[in-house]
């Protein structure tokens, strides 16, 4: 039987039909429009650009990039490596001030790591009855008196001085950190080698220029060229922005765990983490909870003065 066409109805423009050229520039568009802005742009039929649009996953998660961006799975065998010390630091005179020593020596069987010896620590702490800030009074003034009147080494050498309790949790932290850090990846080499996520955004900026006089920033215009040329990499939407970002902030915060700076990783890094910041002020929504999830991620993550952060806020309201 012969199909009729309605009159006034224009039939959908088969696949064999539509160009390359034609289905980039849907894709393109697609990528930071509603499909019906697309439709009217380039004068094709709506069922088209869905077509299209369905056809290539660009409006789906990018299931190559989340398969990629991957922290290894933890194995409870590789924890060995990690073994604190349990032998605890014997008590020495050092300032000459019974309580200053005490807190010298709790600091000392905090940062031991063990964490029976730390809950000790803690108890004992509890028995200085010197408020913390008497206490980190009389520590500055020594350190005035033993480093000829250095004022800088003074107040930043004194401040937290007796929180043992922080110094505690700070220093479980770590520990928590080293442990799952070492259970991932089997040793504290491969946690920090050159990892493929971090070869790959080496390889795709390794002819973008670095801005002038700097040797952390690169050329903005042309590091999001790079990346979204790369586009089995590139974000499809908002929640594979997130998904890359929690990548990043994982492996840092593993790395983080062998001490302040150790969870930096190269310049190339945060170009990416930038790019992803772009992908967010131009990739659509898919739904109000999408959306949200994005100013919850800049508020839990103190992003909101981050640059970019107002084209992300015009695209969620938009």
């Amino acid at each position: 039987m012969t199909d009729t066409l309605q009159p006034g109805v224009a039939s959908a423009p088969t696949r064999s039909s539509i160009s390359d050229h034609l289905r980039a520039q849907v894709l393109a568009l697609r990528r930071t429009q509603s499909a019906k802005a697309v439709s009217q742009a380039l004068g094709i039929p709506l069922g088209t650009v869905k077509a299209i649009s369905s056809r290539s996953g660009i409006t789906r998660d990018n299931a190559k990039l989340r398969e990629f961006f991957k922290l290894p799975d933890p194995a409870a065998s590789h924890c060995i490596a990690l073994q604190p010390p349990v032998a605890p630091p014997q008590p020495v005179a050092v300032t000459g001030d019974d309580d200053l020593d005490a807190v010298l020596w709790l600091r000392q069987v905090v940062q031991t790591g063990d964490a029976a010896l730390i809950a000790k620590a803690m108890q004992a702490a509890q028995r200085i009855k010197t408020l913390e800030k008497d206490l980190e009074k009389r520590y500055g003034d020594y350190l005035m008196r033993v480093s000829n009147g250095d004022t800088m080494r003074a107040v930043f050498g004194s401040i937290g001085f007796a929180n043992i309790k922080g110094l505690a949790e700070r220093t479980l932290d770590k520990q928590a950190h080293q442990r799952e850090a070492l259970a991932r990846f089997g040793s504290v080499d491969a946690v920090f080698a050159t990892l493929p996520q971090e070869q790959f955004c080496l390889d795709a900026l390794a002819l973008v220029p670095k801005q002038e006089k700097s040797i952390w920033q690169f050329d903005i215009a042309l590091t999001n060229a790079a990346f979204a040329a790369q586009a089995d990499m590139a974000p499809h939407t908002l929640s594979d922005c997130l998904y890359e970002l929690a990548f990043w902030d994982g492996l840092y915060r593993l790395r983080d765990g062998w001490g302040t700076g150790c969870g930096d990783g190269p310049a190339e890094v945060n170009a990416r983490e930038d790019y992803l910041f772009c992908c967010m002020g131009q990739l659509r929504p898919k739904s109000r909870q999408e959306a949200k999830s994005i100013l919850r991620y800049l508020a839990d993550h103190e992003r909101m003065d981050r640059t970019g952060v107002d084209a992300i806020l015009d695209n969620l309201i938009g």
